[in-house]
């Protein structure tokens, strides 16, 4: 995607607040169609104010609406990935603003789903922002939408971009971005230095060592190996994420008991792991193989649990949730 313009923020949230208010100002229309997870904010959180927990397809369930205005209810309207059809649907009888997605999450695009957004977004005058807070710089230098051939109108970058400093990067084509210029957007740390002093120093490192070829052959190992694993213990275990963004679940009813667990032993043991992982250059060979030798005893530990041995019994605390709580 050539990047004609670029603003800077120090959340993801924050920054999919941003894309959302220079699409609307460039386009004079107020709806959003998206898939997805794009933070907290009232513009998508608004998509609850429904009937349903229409966000429980969009990686968190049980998200409340609670404080956000009653009037914004049917302006962001959600499709689920890889469904064409259901967007269409949306864009016929909407006047959107953008469609707003993640390249993918926990599993890709079929059937030439990004392209059909693509064309769908261009033949219509929406503008197409794909989140890659999450996926980006993960399988490529830059996003993950360069894998599959498809650019985007906007792109949202963060978290690998700085380190773990605070610093995002909403870029997108030149007559996009320009409409910034006819809307408010400001912050009181968006002038410090640290997350772009990071994020110049990271881009660095990340393109000498080609950091997402590093992270991407982590994954791949990591997949085989929890496999292998389940294998070993006769347990059946349902993996997801690309590579570099990888998990997996027990096909079990005490699927989140044994979550809990391995959280609980792991950290006894001096690591802080779940079911899941996101690697990083700094997982050297030797951490990954003390890493399985020590998952390969929870393991054994699950077996027995799934023989019949009471899992509640080892828990040290209450069982992990799969969304979020609402409290009385």
């Amino acid at each position: 995607m050539g990047a004609g313009g670029v603003r800077y923020t120090r959340g993801g949230g924050e920054a999919n607040s941003v894309c959302v208010r220079i699409a609307r100002a460039a386009t004079g229309k107020d709806k959003v169609a998206i898939c997805g997870y794009h933070g907290w904010h009232d513009w998508y959180v608004s998509v609850n104010l429904g009937d349903s927990d229409a966000l429980a397809g969009h990686l968190l369930p049980g998200i409340p609406p609670a404080g956000v205005p009653r009037g914004l209810r049917g302006s962001t309207i959600p499709f689920r990935y890889n469904n064409f059809e259901e967007l269409l649907d949306i864009v016929n009888h909407n006047e959107l603003a953008a469609i707003k997605m993640e390249v993918c999450r926990n599993f890709g695009p079929e059937d030439d789903f990004l392209q059909k957004v693509r064309d769908l977004a261009t033949e219509r005058g929406i503008i197409l922002i794909f989140d890659e807070c999450t996926s980006g710089f993960r399988e490529t230098f830059g996003g993950l939408y360069k894998k599959y051939g498809v650019e985007p109108d906007m792109a949202i970058y963060s978290k690998t971009i700085g380190n773990g400093y605070a610093i995002c990067a909403v870029v997108g084509r030149k007559d996009v971005m320009n409409a910034a210029q006819r809307t408010w957007i400001s912050s009181t740390f968006w002038t410090e230095r640290i997350g772009p002093t990071a994020a110049l120093a990271t881009l660095k490192v990340m393109e000498r060592v080609k950091s997402w070829e590093v992270i991407t052959a982590i994954g791949n190992s990591n997949k085989q190996r929890w496999q292998a694993l389940a294998d070993k213990y006769g347990l059946e275990i349902e993996q997801w994420g690309i590579p570099a963004l990888a998990g997996y679940n027990f096909k079990s009813k005490n699927h989140l008991a044994y979550k809990t667990f391995i959280t609980q032993e792991m950290l006894k043991k001096g690591y802080l792991a779940g079911n899941s992982m996101y690697p990083c250059i700094a997982h050297t060979q030797e951490i990954l193989d003390d890493y399985f030798f020590e998952l390969d005893k929870v393991f054994a530990q699950i077996r027995d649990f799934e023989d019949g041995e009471d899992i509640t019994k080892s828990l040290d605390g209450p069982i992990c949730q799969s969304g979020f709580k609402r409290l009385n």
